[in-house]
């Protein structure tokens, strides 16, 4: 509130006020032990004592107040004060006059004059009694769980914080509620450094996917010893773009320490195992690596050590891994083994093909699987080799376009005939906007009636000899020979605006699609790597100006 508002009638502000579900008061620099400028009528409900006894003696509401937090109250009052705050919120207990115990929150705001020197105080009282009996409850039901519950925020500038722990907290982590509330970096700096950057991974990839967050630490009690902690919680998204998580964290102390002589035991296995051409490897539920035989280095260029924490479904390509992540994991749940054949990234970027042989281990204890052992065998010759003779079919059955194998050969036979006989050749690069989200909404059968939708457009729209092909799951190219960088431009615009048009039925919904195109006109005797990687370029360039738009790649490009 203003000041300029305080200096209306009373009456006035009492029926302007009415409606604001706060008591409204305000004093000058003093608080309650200077003078009372105003308060509002629902002040007495409040403490019991009506504003014209506390406008005569404002000393009468500190005099309610606990003595525990008339102190509190004050030294954070005058905190604000003296270091130019603008806002302050105080929460402390009083008994009114009455007997009846009361928890208020009082927002004040500090009115300050030209020399910033305080002048006025405007205080909003709200009762928060029921709130606190509550917040009382929940710590006397937590306090029985073995662990603590807690709320933790990763803020957009990138800061953790605790708004709320439970009482367990002291018996877990050696540090009150309050003191992690007040600062979370002490307990955060608490963690082994060995898994600090373990947590924080952890932490920025629940954020960012929204996804259950799950990590195992080492943390160094302040009394000296040191406990494994098992945390796990669930993510939101916050109006500010802050993400707010609800938690429970407990000792596995205990448990890790039987895992870690499980690991130890399978040392004096090693020795067989590093004999075994195939590849070894162990993980744990989470699909994290927790051992691989040193056939690992020959197979995919990394050492065990490089895999060892980190999880299986990062070395698959996207597409494919939640598909065998899901696979893995419900066939474990059923304590049932599983072959696969998948394409698991080589340290050098590019996927190599392996068999795997997954087996879980089954608790008798939970029920419930803990390890799964994998025999790995790399399958790449003999899948080149399938993928050989699948390519021998050169046209797409889903949109009529060529496969890349053939799209790739006709290109190369255009950039000869242009060598031979001069002439121009233009190279278009498209792809579906979000078509990822067409299937994870509708399923990949909404997906395929739109690629095919899209190749029956392409097959209407263009000439007899442009070439067209689909080089990946939802990119396309046209190889428009005779067309110069502005005529290819404009058979991309009216594509572009007729894929934009086109709706397309799915079982009585209507899906709609947009597509980016990148467009090059090849430069003379410039490569096919070249001139792909330009028309590449101008669709990366489509894509960051907003997606369903047309950019052409300029020779600087």
């Amino acid at each position: 509130m203003s000041s300029s508002l305080l200096k209306l009638p009373t009456a006035a502000l009492d029926k302007l006020l009415q409606v604001v579900p706060a008591v409204i008061y305000a004093t000058n620099v003093d608080w309650w032990q200077g003078r009372l400028h105003y308060a509002c009528q629902g002040i007495e409900p409040l403490c019991g004592l009506g504003r014209d006894v506390l406008e005569a003696e404002p000393e009468r509401w500190l005099a309610l107040l606990t003595e525990e937090s008339r102190h509190r109250a004050q030294a954070r009052l005058k905190h604000a004060i003296d270091t130019d705050c603008e806002r302050v919120s105080l929460n402390y207990t009083l008994q009114t006059s009455q007997g009846e115990w009361r928890h208020l929150q009082d927002d004040i705001i500090l009115h300050r004059n030209e020399s910033d020197k305080v002048t006025e105080l405007v205080g909003s009282l709200v009762d928060v009694t029921k709130r606190q009996t509550l917040l009382g409850r929940f710590e006397e039901l937590s306090d029985q769980l073995p662990g603590a519950l807690y709320q933790c925020r990763l803020s957009t500038n990138g800061r953790l914080t605790f708004p709320l722990v439970s009482s367990g907290a002291k018996r877990l982590f050696g540090m009150s509620p309050a003191a992690l509330v007040e600062s979370a970096e002490e307990a955060i700096g608490r963690v082994h450094p060995d898994d600090t950057e373990t947590l924080w991974r952890n932490i920025q990839r629940s954020a960012l996917r929204l996804s259950v967050w799950r990590c195992e630490f080492r943390y160094r009690h302040p009394h000296g010893y040191q406990l494994w902690v098992s945390g796990h919680a669930t993510p939101q998204r916050e109006a500010d773009g802050s993400v707010l998580w609800h938690g429970f964290c407990e000792d596995v102390t205990l448990h890790k320490q039987a895992q870690l002589a499980l690991i130890e035991s399978e040392r004096r296995y090693r020795f067989i195992i590093e004999q075994v051409s195939d590849l070894i490897m162990l993980f744990d539920s989470d699909g994290v690596c927790r051992f691989a035989s040193p056939s690992i280095e020959t197979m995919l260029g990394y050492t065990a050590e490089d895999l060892y924490g980190r999880a299986l479904i990062e070395l698959l390509p996207p597409d494919d891994a939640p598909r065998i992540q899901r696979r893995l994991h419900e066939a474990s749940c059923q304590g049932k083994g599983q072959q696969l054949e998948l394409r698991v990234r080589h340290c050098q970027g590019h996927y190599v093909w392996l068999e795997i042989s997954c087996s879980p281990y089954v608790s008798p204890l939970t029920n419930r699987y803990e390890w799964i052992l994998g025999v790995v065998r790399d399958v790449t010759t003999r899948k080149l080799r399938e993928m050989k003779l699948h390519e021998m079919s050169t046209t797409d059955s889903l949109t009529g376009a060529l496969n890349r194998r053939a799209f790739m050969d006709c290109i190369e036979t255009e950039i000869n005939a242009a060598d031979a006989m001069p002439s121009r050749l233009s190279l278009v690069i498209f792809d579906i906007d979000n078509f990822k989200a067409i299937n994870d909404t509708h399923g990949h059968a909404a997906g395929d009636l739109v690629l095919a939708s899209l190749g029956d457009i392409c097959r209407r729209t263009l000439r007899s000899h442009d070439v067209f092909g689909r080089i990946g799951g939802e990119e396309f190219a046209l190889v428009l020979s005779g067309h110069a960088l502005h005529e290819a431009a404009k058979l991309a615009e009216r594509l572009r605006q007729e894929f934009e048009e086109t709706r397309v039925e799915f079982y009585g919904q209507w899906l709609n699609f947009t597509v980016s195109f990148g467009i090059a006109e090849r430069h003379d005797m410039e490569t096919l790597e070249a001139l792909m990687h330009r028309a590449d370029m101008g669709l990366y360039a489509a894509k960051r100006g907003g997606r369903n738009r047309v950019h052409q790649a300029l020779c600087d490009e």
